[in-house]
């Protein structure tokens, strides 16, 4: 059997991400059944199983012999957007004791989670104030990060197109501008800044550094907040 899914960038190994599969497609089982759909050795899924339970893609059903059932999808994508957040965050912490000169920085985005990973780093980085027009869901998807920052005495400025559930942070409607898809802006203590479209499942968009970039974001974000 070939695997449609690729989990490697995530940690985990090829048979991992084709047993994973299996158990999705063909529902729990034992280390028996799951090698049989798989067509590999017994030894290599009873491994790649371990490996799925510990990393959190399965568990182990009570009784003998043993079944493994898959997480849910949405289960292991929350768990993996969770692991991947703390490890940016550390990656972050560790490369901010490197005694390196800042130097304007334009970095092209493609992938939205990737986005919003990326803007909820920069959001938890803000010591002074934080400029954020995004859609609906983004905003929740931001609102862990945005409360910290809140919290922590960051001056917040967010806007959406539609009202969102925001609690104690205020949120500012805009009308919905002409713009390739919807409009994504960050500005972090005019150091760092994102401006970018998501159309549907497809984003696209640059984070930067240099000082006129930035401005540019912020320019842009405020006459979209007026309308204009």
């Amino acid at each position: 059997m070939t695997g449609r899914l690729d989990l490697t960038p995530f940690g985990f190994t090829p048979t991992e991400g084709l047993i994973y599969e299996v158990l999705l497609t063909d529902g729990p089982g034992t280390g028996y059944t799951v090698a049989k759909a798989a067509g590999l050795a017994r030894a290599n899924v009873y491994a790649a199983l371990e490996g799925l339970v510990t990393k959190g893609a399965a568990r182990v059903e009570a009784g003998r012999p043993r079944r493994f059932r898959p997480e849910p999808p949405s289960t292991l994508l929350a768990r993996l957007s969770d692991r991947q957040g703390e490890a940016m965050d550390r990656l972050g912490a560790a490369l901010a004791e490197l005694a390196v000169p800042d130097t304007p920085t334009l970095v092209e985005l493609s992938s939205p989670r990737g986005a919003v990973q990326l803007m909820g780093h920069e959001i938890a980085r803000a010591e002074h104030s934080v400029l954020l027009l995004a859609p609906p869901d983004g905003c929740l998807s931001l609102m862990p990060h945005l409360r910290r920052a809140d919290a922590a005495g960051v001056t917040l400025d967010v806007a959406s197109t539609a009202a969102v559930p925001m609690g104690s942070i205020a949120l500012h409607l805009i009308p919905t501008p002409n713009w390739p898809g919807e409009p994504v802006l960050l500005v972090v203590d005019d150091r760092a800044a994102l401006v970018g479209a998501r159309d549907g499942e497809r984003f696209s968009g640059h984070w930067g550094t240099g000082s006129a970039f930035v401005a540019a974001a912020r320019t842009t974000l405020v006459a979209l907040r007026e309308g204009r």
